[in-house]
């Protein structure tokens, strides 16, 4: 029985699979073509991209609320969310509202659905606020492309962020930093910590790179299969 991640294979072994037949095969990328996205700022870029649809499941309303406390400290960060808006369009308009009702006309840009290789190298954090996620593909593309990746506690984020297939993966350190579900605080304080502190930063970055490179490139998920 094959898993995506640690949880999941948790959860099948509560309903009777024979731990001795499961096995872990983690989402893939194509990591040159990620990695050919890095760069090199000589300054941190405080842009902070949301990947993803506009629809509650994503909670892009929490997203917005941590820009606007995050603000506070760096005036000038931008809250980028990239992805359609045509699913929910309700709720897109709320999302509207909400940003101009917090005065963020000049913090946050509601971008559409754009590719990722436009994208990611202007980023100087790649996040996901979601109630719910199994294993984002979005955030692996982040790593490769070396950027920090802030994400809430859900599906495989603690496993991403922090290392969870062996040993050797933990040691790597963080590739950015998990948070509490629908907690705009503890997300402002993830992208304030990433944003002013370089070192950090910087190290974020380095893991996450090195994260992708080992655990998550195509060939290791078709040499796992195979």
């Amino acid at each position: 029985v094959i898993s995506l991640f640690n949880h999941t294979k948790n959860i099948q072994m509560l309903y009777g699979t024979n731990p001795t037949k499961t096995k872990i095969i983690p989402n893939n990328i194509d990591f040159p073509r990620f990695s050919a996205l890095r760069r090199e700022h000589p300054e941190t870029p405080k842009v902070i991209g949301l990947i993803g649809r506009v629809v509650s499941i994503k909670d892009i309303k929490t997203f917005i609320k941590a820009i606007k406390i995050t603000s506070t400290a760096i005036p000038d960060v931008q809250g980028w969310i990239i992805g359609p808006q045509e699913e929910d369009p309700e709720y897109f308009q709320e999302c509207l509202m909400l940003a101009e009702s917090l005065g963020l006309q000049e913090n946050i840009k509601f971008t559409g659905f754009k590719k990722v290789d436009e994208v990611l190298p202007e980023l100087g954090i790649m996040t996901l606020t979601s109630v719910s996620e199994g294993m984002p593909l979005a955030v692996i593309e982040a790593f490769a492309a070396g950027v920090p990746v802030v994400i809430t506690d859900v599906g495989a984020a603690s496993q991403l962020i922090n290392g969870g297939l062996d040993k050797a993966d933990r040691n790597l350190g963080q590739a950015g930093e998990v948070t509490g579900i629908s907690d705009p605080h503890s997300l402002s304080a993830a992208y304030t910590k990433l944003l002013t502190n370089r070192a950090h930063w910087e190290a974020c970055r380095k893991a996450a790179s090195a994260r992708a490179a080992a655990y998550y490139t195509r060939e290791k998920f078709l040499s796992s299969y195979a």
